[in-house]
C-alpha cells in the first residue's frame, strides 16, 4: 500500500505559489526606502503564515530530520528581513527546500528506515515503476483475455444455413 506524503502535490504547488506571490510583493517594495517596514511586516506574518501551514500539513520542525527544516526556515526568513537582499525569491527558496527535505523523510519512512536521502528518493521511484508495470500487466492480461475469448466464441456461420434451405 502506497503511503501518502504529508505535503501532495496541490498542497505544495499552493504554497511555492503564494511564495512567489509574497516575493513579488516584497520585490515591488524593495524599490522604495519608505515602504521597507511594511516591507518587513510582510517578512514576518509569511514567516508565521508558512509555519502554520507546514505545521498543519504535519511537518515537524524538532526530531531527527527537522533541525534542517528549521535552519532552511530560519536562513530563508533572515535573508528576506535585509533590505536589498529581500529582492531575490527566498522565501519560495525556503519553502521548496523545505518540502524537498520532508519528501526526502516520506521516502526514507517508506523505504524502511535509515537510507540516504539518494537511496530513499531511488526506492520511491523504484515503487512508482513497480506500479506501473504491474498496470501494464493487468492491462495485457484484460487484452489477452478478451482475444481467447473471442477465438471460443462460436461465430454465426451464415453459409451453413443457406445451404441446407437449398437442399
Amino acid at each position: 500500500m502506497e503511503k501518502k506524503h504529508k505535503i501532495g502535490n496541490v498542497t505544495a504547488g499552493m504554497m511555492v505559489v503564494t511564495a512567489l506571490i509574497v516575493d513579488a510583493v516584497q520585490a515591488l517594495l524593495t524599490f522604495s526606502v519608505f515602504l521597507l517596514p511594511l516591507s518587513v511586516l510582510i517578512t514576518f506574518m509569511a514567516a508565521t503564515m508558512f509555519f502554520l501551514w507546514f505545521a498543519l500539513s504535519g511537518v515537524k520542525y524538532v526530531g531527527n530530520d527537522g533541525g534542517k527544516k528549521l535552519l532552511i526556515a530560519l536562513a530563508s526568513t533572515v535573508a528576506e528581513l535585509v533590505p536589498v537582499v529581500n529582492a531575490i525569491p527566498a522565501t519560495t527558496a525556503g519553502v521548496i527546500g523545505i518540502i524537498v527535505q520532508t519528501r526526502i523523510e516520506d521516502a526514507r519512512a517508506q523505504a524502511g528506515g535509515k537510507v540516504t536521502p539518494r537511496t530513499a528518493m531511488a526506492s520511491a521511484r523504484l515503487q512508482k515503476m513497480n506500479q506501473a508495470r504491474a498496470a501494464r500487466e493487468d492491462s495485457a492480461r484484460e487484452g489477452r483475455e478478451g482475444t481467447q475469448q473471442a477465438r471460443h466464441t462460436p461465430a454465426n456461420n451464415t453459409s451453413a444455413h443457406n445451404t441446407s434451405e437449398a437442399a
